[in-house]
């Protein structure tokens, strides 16, 4: 992949390339995006929506502890108590909780995901392989639903293309294959 593309991934998400610059000793990161041009909107799309995972995650689940303590302490004693937290849509709002509530709703708690650092991106076979610690279940598919997609999209320009080769599987439209084959 070009500097550039790969300088402004790693701008972009700096939480998920927190390891980018790091010794081979210590990440397979150091040498880079190891794949082509055209999957760099595939890439770009699967750590965005990862990230995004990661934060909505967070920010509920201190949303759900900070509502959660303060009803809590309204059915503790407080007759009438204000306090401010982030709703679900992610702007401020105002709740009362009641000492009297008949029937208390606590919002549940998701468990904590972990911050995702990428390990290393490269092609293999033809398609996109996206090495990472942390994440859950629903990171897992974004990475095996970006891999799919790379098998189907030139690496070199992004357009679709297919699967082939002989002695190197590559995915490639027809103009490039066609101009891979014409070098040979």
């Amino acid at each position: 992949m070009k500097q550039e593309l790969d300088s402004e991934l790693c701008k972009k998400y700096p939480k998920l390339f927190s390891e980018r610059n790091m010794p081979a000793s210590q990440t397979c990161m150091c040498w880079g995006f190891e794949c082509g041009d055209g999957w760099y909107n595939i890439i770009s799309a699967l750590c965005g929506n990862i990230q995004s995972h990661i934060d909505w995650l967070r920010k509920n689940r201190l949303s759900a502890l900070r509502y959660n303590k303060a009803l809590k302490k309204a059915l503790e004693g407080d007759s009438t108590l204000l306090f401010k937290h982030y709703n679900y849509s992610k702007s401020m709002a105002n709740s009362y909780v009641e000492k009297d509530i008949a029937d208390p709703h606590f919002r549940p708690v998701e468990a904590a995901c972990p911050q995702v650092t990428v390990l290393q991106v490269k092609e293999k076979f033809g398609s996109l392989r996206f090495y990472y610690r942390g994440g859950d279940e629903y990171v897992r598919g974004l990475a095996t639903m970006a891999e799919s997609m790379s098998a189907f999209t030139c690496e070199v320009c992004g357009s679709p293309g297919k699967q082939g080769g002989r002695n190197w599987i590559s995915t490639l439209c027809e103009t490039h294959r066609a101009e891979r084959d014409a070098k040979k």
